[in-house]
């Protein structure tokens, strides 16, 4: 169990039988009363960020997630369903562990999940995903009174805002964090 001294950035912690990842650490002092420290922390369950500060000297237990490979199959409103691409075997997860991260996650793609304790704890994410323009309309001409965007449709479901040139079958590059255009592929 290491003390918050050795806390470090992309670190993961264990707190109350859920997992965390480390977003953001910064430590403040307090004069005589020592240090405080505030983290930023990701919960891996549901996706959420929370802050917490404690007290230096606090303990924390430190884990390691086994990284695994494995190939997104289908979901059916609640869960998902992915491959172990070494045993072929099948794994159902609820839709709070792979959060809105959904949207980006194409069926046969091979995404890389966290396991903790043989239990999927969370989805790697892609910082950036290129996926296909299925439904666009056309761009109007002079239609650049505010921002020259349109929405369109892509593979996944997911809309989003792009530039007028952007058309039907264009692949583009979203950004995963914020959801948005990030350019062409």
């Amino acid at each position: 169990m290491p003390l918050t001294d050795d806390l470090r950035k992309n670190m993961y912690l264990l707190m109350e039988g859920k997992v965390f990842f480390v977003v953001e650490r910064k430590y403040k002092t307090q004069g005589r009363q020592g240090g405080l420290i505030i983290l930023k922390l990701r919960n891996l369950s549901n996706n959420t960020i929370q802050n917490i500060t404690v007290n230096a000297g606090t303990k924390f237990q430190e884990i390691s997630p086994e990284t695994k490979e494995m190939q997104y199959l289908y979901n059916d409103g609640k869960s998902y369903f992915f491959m172990d691409t070494k045993s072929f075997e099948t794994v159902e997860v609820s839709g709070d562990v792979v959060g809105d991260y959904s949207s980006f996650m194409k069926e046969g793609e091979k995404v890389l999940v966290l396991l903790f304790e043989e239990k999927i704890v969370s989805i790697k994410r892609n910082p950036t995903v290129k996926l296909k323009v299925v439904e666009s309309v056309d761009a109007v001409k002079g239609n650049t009174v505010n921002a020259a965007t349109k929405t369109v449709t892509l593979e996944t479901g997911y809309k989003v805002n792009v530039p007028l040139f952007v058309k039907k079958g264009d692949i583009i590059v979203v950004n995963t964090e914020n959801g948005t255009y990030g350019g062409r592929a």
